[in-house]
């Protein structure tokens, strides 16, 4: 091969998510392309720089050797831009510009969307991207400005400020309840549909219960990664799944079930330190910091407060058996 001009940085991006993911049609899932867009720039890459960089193979991809040789300064090369790009947003003091935030697609919808408003008339030259996905955006990488997550992140220099704690407990819709009745106990929920959401789905931990529950009684009949479908499978009266308490101030037509069941989990906000001071990303900051201002929404504190209150949207199904139940009432 004759080396050509000198590769773009953009170049090298494609190099190293190629190499990580092992196959084209993986990176182009990353990177949000199409597989032979990456495929395309890569021979591109390999003619300018003179070199095959990766074995073709029924699998996917590898490094060829000379691939294994520019690896490590591809990667400096990454550092690198990513410092440049931290340094200048670090410096940036204008209330204006993009604001990407890691989230769940359930509390993107539910929660933060309804309440963007607010954040945006104050602040109208900002614009907000919803990254909404099950795994956390990687904030050190600069894949995302901020990152709402349950889990510390492995970066020991990244800041993280804990939000609150959601506390889950099972919902259904009051016409499900109609027709196959209302569990009084967690065994009982074994004579009934289950609704479930893959990262609920855990053998230990907070969840093993709940897992216990679902694995004993062989009646999960709905499994999502989408935290919006799961409600909307619980509303649409499909089974019973299990919800943040929160789900009663923004969540119509389902109902809290008192079944002594619940689990938690920690909910973090997650930022780099060069980018905390930007004004933008402080603003973003202050406002997410308030949307679970625990004084306000005290379904985010540590200790558990029930999934209702006189002006939630939360109702109750009429049941008989109601007078029965000691669980909260509107």
């Amino acid at each position: 091969m004759t080396p050509e001009p000198f590769p773009s940085w953009d170049d090298f991006r494609f190099f190293l998510a190629t190499s990580e993911a092992g196959s084209f049609s993986k990176a182009a899932g990353q990177l949000g392309m199409t597989q032979p867009t990456i495929s395309r720039r890569i021979e591109s890459l390999e003619q300018r720089l003179g070199v095959r960089l990766f074995d073709r193979l029924p699998s996917g991809v590898a490094l060829t050797t000379r691939g294994e040789s520019i690896l490590d300064a591809a990667r400096h090369i990454e550092s690198a831009v990513r410092e440049i790009h931290r340094s200048v947003i670090g410096s940036d003091k204008r209330l204006e510009g993009p604001v990407r935030i890691s989230v769940t697609d359930g509390l993107a919808t539910y929660w933060m969307t309804p309440r963007l408003g607010e954040l945006l008339t104050k602040h109208p030259g900002i614009s907000i991207e919803f990254q909404c996905s099950i795994e956390p955006a990687d904030v050190l990488k600069m894949e995302s400005d901020l990152s709402i997550q349950s889990r510390m992140p492995e970066a020991g220099d990244l800041i993280a400020a804990k939000l609150g704690t959601f506390h889950f407990v099972p919902w259904a819709s009051p016409g499900y309840l109609e027709q196959h009745g209302r569990p009084r106990r967690p065994e009982e929920l074994l004579l009934h549909r289950l609704l479930d959401h893959r990262v609920h789905y855990q053998e230990e931990g907070e969840w093993s219960d709940w897992f216990g529950l679902a694995r004993a009684a062989n009646l999960v009949t709905y499994m999502t990664n989408s935290s919006s479908s799961l409600i909307s499978a619980i509303q649409s009266g499909l089974g019973i799944g299990m919800l943040p308490t929160y789900a009663c101030e923004c969540v119509d037509g389902i109902v809290p079930l008192d079944l002594d069941l619940r689990t938690y989990s920690e909910i973090r906000l997650v930022c780099h330190p060069d980018i905390q001071d930007t004004a933008r990303v402080r603003a973003v900051i202050d406002w997410t910091k308030g949307l679970f201002d625990h004084k306000i929404w005290p379904w985010f504190r540590d200790e558990f407060y029930p999934p209702t209150r006189p002006e939630a949207k939360c109702g109750r199904v009429k049941d008989s058996r109601d007078a029965q139940s000691d669980g909260p009432r509107n």
